[in-house]
């Protein structure tokens, strides 16, 4: 099967413009939709293809990735009338949806003719811009050789999981570590706070220390300057953290460290923190 150089791309959110701009300075042929025209007219100046509906571009591409907010959005553009048009067409949902939602759309998309396969990714904007992620595919193995040259401009490793499914299940383990660890430095941060124990130094001992981490130190300013500009939205980490939930349920499962912060971040949430970043989750245990 041919390396896919023509991609055609849903979704210009945060992680969506960054990725795209990788792939066009990559010389991949792109088409973009994007449900807001003026974030798809940007990309025209850099030889990006804009359509003004899904259906002209799924019936210009062979290849559509998918990079939206969450199921309920997914299904909107795989509706009736774009399912009518997928025969032969691939399918490659790099949202972040559960396990059990990415296997009702691949049922969906192999039902009209096409076939589909999963890529959600671990990174933010960062590593988006970098092209750093890491891509978690799901999907069949003849699927994904094709799909490898796009998946290495994107980022710098690709773990093949297996089926779909395993790909948005290895997503939803890290994003809920990462929900913990967003929530353990906060609170590290607070008692800090509470003891006396001067930011900075604390900032410094637990950076020297075996507690320390990527994300520590790609987030420690904020902690320190209780300013948290999103990078990745904490909204969007209390919705992997609800769907983990929900699929551990579903399997009969309950963790206590990931109920405990998917509450802690649904309440943040509820209080106006959404829009910050992941890390921000420590404005609303400071308020309690």
């Amino acid at each position: 099967m041919n390396t896919y150089n023509d991609i055609g791309w849903i979704g210009l959110g945060q992680m969506g413009v960054p990725m795209v701009n990788r792939l066009l300075e990559h010389g991949f042929k792109v088409g973009v939709y994007n449900r807001s025209p003026d974030k798809a007219q940007a990309f025209a100046e850099k030889g990006a293809k804009i359509f003004n509906s899904t259906a002209e571009l799924v019936q210009n591409f062979p290849v559509i990735f998918l990079m939206i907010s969450d199921y309920t959005a997914v299904c909107d553009i795989l509706n009736a009338d774009i399912q009518a048009l997928l025969k032969d067409k691939i399918i490659v949902n790099m949202s972040t949806i559960a396990p059990s939602e990415n296997l009702a759309v691949k049922a969906l998309v192999e039902n009209a003719g096409g076939r589909f396969a999963e890529a959600p990714v671990s990174g933010s904007v960062g590593p988006a811009t970098n092209g750093t992620l890491l891509i978690l595919f799901g999907g069949d193995n003849d699927l994904l050789s094709p799909l490898q040259k796009a998946f290495d401009a994107l980022g710098k490793k690709t773990f093949h999981f297996g089926a779909v499914g395993k790909g948005s299940g290895a997503k939803l383990v890290l994003n809920s570590l990462l929900g913990i660890f967003g929530e353990a430095y906060s609170e590290a941060m607070l008692m800090a706070r509470q003891f006396g124990v001067d930011t900075a130094a604390i900032v410094d001992a637990i950076g020297n220390s075996a507690m320390d981490s990527p994300m520590f130190q790609t987030k420690k300013s904020l902690w320190a300057e209780q300013k948290f500009p999103p990078a990745f939205m904490l909204k969007h980490a209390s919705k992997d953290l609800n769907l983990a939930c929900a699929e551990l349920k579903a399997a009969g499962k309950t963790l206590p460290a990931v109920e405990t912060v998917a509450e802690s971040y649904r309440r943040a949430v509820a209080e106006g923190y959404g829009g910050e970043d992941v890390s921000g989750v420590y404005l609303h245990l400071a308020e309690d």
